[in-house]
């Protein structure tokens, strides 16, 4: 489509500025003497309120004022009090305001003027907020003026004091006009966003003591939303304030009515917004679309190793709907044509449930704040099989450290139930333990030498089921897990391990053995041996990688690790602790 260039002829008018057909919205403490005074302004180099041709201007009552007055010394007797205009001299030359501020000594006082009056103040200077969101009226809080510190005498209830100075307008103003013929979108609209290539808007200071000095910004942005409840029409004027400075780059602006909305039309924009200019813009509105909101479901990592046939997607308990899989992986969970209600749909939290052909397994993803009239996306991931980090797993002593001594009856074998330290249901062990919050799991197993032999125990580990398998399918699996090792006694000891799975349900106890220097490994299918186990690693360096198959496995497989400790000191009575720490566990389903 042709893109349009609507602004790239503009025009800077230099004319005095404007004020206030609105209240501002700060109320400031007044000074506490009962004693209202008066001050008047030529209208001729003060006036402040827009007229329809644009050009002259006037004050309104109501207009605020905040006052300085500095006495001969310099100390200021009153500073940033605020006075009401309250109506014209009958000649409309002079308009007239009061307040008030504490009795003045006579003599002669150099008063400072601001218009409107500020959101804060220190010192001299004055902060004023130009918000990111105008009504595209002409509004007066955003025409900022000071005016030329003037000499008069002392404010006094007795006479009106007139202040003959002038004021220096602080603020651009786009006036912006969508003339006829022009407006392709062809109704009323009622939002205007634009994107300035550099901020426009943001809290502006000036020092009202020197109405020529350059004003600081803060909290700036470069997105300014005009809109109005009734709308805009063809022909009307729509009036933005925006800070002076430079833009250099692209424009880009659309238009949203109610039940559609304009393309971005991008144009080139160099030019320098001056103080107390006005540039007149005139904008084409560009051709519309329905308006159109959407939240998607993005599956963007596929961590079980199948692919899904479809998923569920629910909101606590709530059914949402069913997504069978498709090439273009964009799901729509919610879609509105038409006005949006974006809260309704911010930070919403859902849980996926994905159908395979072997497995059924669960992710979640929140939509987050979610942005009107576009495609939103949350992304999500298809989980593994299994996994399991320990990052619950609290700290215990599993009795790793304990027997056989020179009995196998002395040895601490018995299996526990190891949800109770923090970890899913299923995990069971013996001669088990954690040694920092959080972290890698460990196992254990002893050797004591005696004269005649040796006496071992040895620690396991056993998983939960894998559940998330269909009833009746067998697949095979790829298990990786991270490990390192470490030990007690002399170098004459070392731990072991092998990895596998088993099939019992039930907790399964470690077991010892009795003058045996061999490996002694039993109740664990398909075990494979875990090369070079550390002697002097800890939880935190469990980064060594482990990779094992299961063939056919079913939802009642569980994962298995033994660990025991190797050596035998010949006629020396001696003892020794091995134990190996396993973490970052995973499952996926090899095809």
């Amino acid at each position: 489509m042709k893109i349009v260039q609507t602004l790239a002829s503009l025009l800077a008018i230099a004319t005095t500025l404007v004020a206030c057909t609105s209240e501002v919205d700060s109320h400031p403490t007044l000074p506490t003497a009962d004693n209202e005074v008066s001050l008047s302004l030529p209208v001729e180099t003060t006036r402040t309120s827009i007229e329809s041709d644009g050009r002259n201007t006037r004050w309104v009552p109501g207009d605020k004022l905040a006052v300085w007055a500095m006495d001969a010394n310099g100390e200021y007797v009153f500073s940033n009090a605020l006075f009401s205009m309250r109506h014209y001299s009958a000649e409309y030359d002079l308009a007239f305001f009061s307040g008030s501020v504490a009795e003045m000594a006579k003599g002669d006082y150099t008063y400072l003027l601001s218009y409107p009056y500020p959101q804060s103040v220190e010192g001299t200077k004055a902060t004023y907020r130009v918000s990111a969101t105008q009504s595209g009226n002409y509004d007066g809080k955003y025409d900022i003026m000071v005016a030329e510190p003037v000499v008069a005498k002392a404010l006094s209830a007795k006479e009106r004091v007139e202040l003959n100075t002038v004021t220096k307008h602080q603020m651009h103003a786009l006036k912006i006009n969508v003339p006829e013929g022009r407006n392709l979108y062809g109704d009323r609209f009622y939002r205007l966003e634009i994107t300035f290539p550099s901020d426009v808007v943001g809290d502006i200071t000036v020092d009202v003591s020197d109405p020529n000095a350059e004003p600081t910004y803060t909290n700036t942005s470069n997105v300014i939303v005009v809109e109005r409840e009734e709308g805009f029409d063809v022909g009307e004027d729509i009036w933005v304030f925006v800070l002076p400075g430079t833009v250099e780059g692209d424009v880009t602006y659309r238009v949203r009515g109610e039940r559609r909305h304009s393309e971005y039309t991008t144009f080139p924009m160099s030019r320098t917004l001056e103080r107390g200019h006005v540039t007149p813009v005139r904008m084409m509105i560009p051709v519309v679309y329905p308006i159109y909101t959407s939240v998607n479901i993005s599956v963007e990592k596929n961590n079980l190793g199948e692919d899904f046939n479809y998923f569920d997607v629910y909101e606590g308990d709530a059914y949402i709907g069913r997504y069978q899989r498709n090439t273009s992986n964009k799901y729509v969970v919610f879609d509105q044509e038409g006005e949006f209600n974006t809260d309704a749909f911010d930070n919403r939290s859902l849980r996926i449930v994905f159908d395979t052909d072997n497995a059924v397994v669960e992710s979640t993803t929140n939509t987050g704040v979610v942005t009107a009239y576009v495609e939103n996306i949350c992304n999500t991931t298809i989980p593994y099989l299994f996994t399991e980090d320990f990052s619950t797993l609290q700290v215990y002593d599993g009795d790793y450290e304990a027997g056989p001594y020179t009995s196998v009856e002395g040895a601490s074998t018995v299996a526990k139930d190891l949800s109770q330290y923090g970890i899913p249901s299923g995990w069971t062990g013996a001669r088990t333990g954690c040694d920092a919050v959080g972290s890698a799991i460990l196992v254990g197993g002893r050797v004591d030498c005696v004269i005649a032999g040796a006496t071992r125990a040895y620690g396991r580990l056993d998983s939960p089921a894998m559940s998330k398998i269909k009833a009746g399918k067998q697949v095979n699996v790829k298990v990786s897990f991270t490990y390192s090792g470490s030990r007690s006694g002399t170098s004459t000891y070392y731990p072991v391990g092998r990895c596998g799975y088993t099939t019992t349900p039930d907790a399964i106890n470690g077991y010892a053995t009795q003058f045996n220097n061999n490996e002694a490994f039993k109740d664990i299918d398909g075990a494979v041996t875990i090369p070079n186990i550390p002697t002097n690693g800890s939880a935190a360096a469990a980064t060594a990688e482990m990779t094992y198959t299961i063939a056919g496995c079913t939802s009642a497989h569980r994962l298995s690790w033994h660990v025991g400790h190797m050596g035998y000191k010949w006629l020396k009575i001696d003892d020794g602790n091995g134990w190996m720490y396993v973490d970052n566990i995973k499952v996926q389903i090899v095809k």
